[in-house]
C-alpha cells in the first residue's frame, strides 16, 4: 500500500464548537477514497484541513510521509487540488473561462517545462484548450462567461481549473450533488477516466452511498466528527463493520447508479 496522503489525529474546531476529533484517514497512490456521512458529520472541514483552507487544532497531514506545514507553499498547493460543490460560488462570474483557466496555470508555470520554440502564453493557451476538448466542454468555451453554461459543464469547468495544474491529489467536496443523475454519471465517469489516464487520488466526499459504490476503491464513515468505520468500499458493501454503517447501508433502497 502506497499512501500519498494521510491525516494523524486530526481535531478542529470553529470558535468554540469542535468539529473533528482524533480524525485519521489515509490515501492511496491512484485510488479514490470515499468520506461518507451525514450533514455537520464533519467531512467538509476535514477537506478544508487537507488543502490548508482551515488550520487544525491539533494533528497532522502527511504528504508522501512529510508533515505539511500550517502555510503551505506553492507546490504543495499545486499538487493538492480542491473542486467545490457548487461551482457558481467558485467560479468568478467577472472572468471568461479562458482567464479562470489560465490564471490558475499560471500561477503554477514553474512546474512546467514549455517546449522550445513555445512562449509562455503559447503555452498556456494549448493547454488550456487540450484540457477543454478533453473534458467535452464546447469548442468556443474560453471566450465565454461562466453563466453562459449549464450546471454539469459549469463543474466540468471548475475540474478543469483543479486539473490545469496537473495536481497528484483531487479534492471533491460532493460535486455532483447539485447535478440530475444523468449529468451525474457523466461527471463520475470522467473521474473514473481522469484516474486512469492521469494517475489521479480522489478524495470523493458524498453522503450518497451508491456514488461510493460506483467510484470508490476505499470508504471512510463520519459520524458527529470521527471517523467510526474504513475500508475497502467492496468490503463495506458486502459486510459493514459497525452498527452505524449497518444503518446507513440500510437506508439505501437500493445501489442503481
Amino acid at each position: 500500500m502506497a499512501i500519498l496522503l494521510e491525516t494523524k489525529n486530526i481535531c478542529a474546531s470553529y470558535g468554540s464548537a469542535e468539529i473533528l476529533t482524533d480524525v485519521s484517514i489515509a490515501l492511496e497512490k491512484n485510488h479514490i477514497l470515499g468520506l461518507v456521512g451525514g450533514s455537520g458529520s464533519g467531512k467538509s472541514t476535514l477537506a478544508r484541513v487537507i488543502t490548508g483552507l482551515l488550520r487544525p487544532d491539533s494533528g497532522s497531514v502527511l504528504l508522501d510521509g512529510e508533515i505539511l506545514s500550517g502555510k503551505r507553499d506553492r507546490e504543495t498547493c499545486r499538487r493538492i487540488q480542491m473542486v467545490f460543490q457548487n461551482p457558481d460560488s467558485s467560479l468568478n462570474p467577472a472572468h471568461r473561462v479562458g482567464r479562470i483557466l489560465s490564471d490558475a496555470l499560471r500561477l503554477h508555470i514553474q512546474h512546467f517545462e514549455i517546449p522550445s520554440g513555445m512562449s509562455k502564453s503559447e503555452f498556456i493557451q494549448e493547454r488550456c484548450r487540450t484540457l477543454i476538448g478533453r473534458l467535452e466542454l464546447p469548442a468556443d468555451t474560453m471566450s465565454r462567461f461562466p453563466s453562459s453554461f449549464s450546471g454539469g459543464q459549469k463543474q466540468r469547468i471548475a475540474l478543469a481549473r483543479a486539473l490545469i495544474t496537473e495536481p497528484d491529489i483531487l479534492v471533491a467536496d460532493e460535486p455532483t450533488s447539485s447535478l440530475d443523475v444523468a449529468v451525474q454519471l457523466e461527471i463520475l465517469k470522467l473521474l473514473k477516466e481522469l484516474r486512469e489516464e492521469n494517475g489521479l487520488s480522489i478524495f470523493f466526499i458524498t453522503h450518497d452511498l451508491g456514488v461510493v459504490n460506483y467510484l470508490c476503491d476505499d470508504i471512510a464513515i463520519m459520524n458527529e466528527g470521527r471517523i467510526v468505520e474504513s475500508g475497502k468500499s467492496s468490503g463495506f458493501f458486502s459486510r459493514p463493520l459497525t452498527e452505524y454503517g449497518k444503518k446507513l447501508l440500510d437506508a439505501v433502497p437500493g445501489i442503481n447508479i
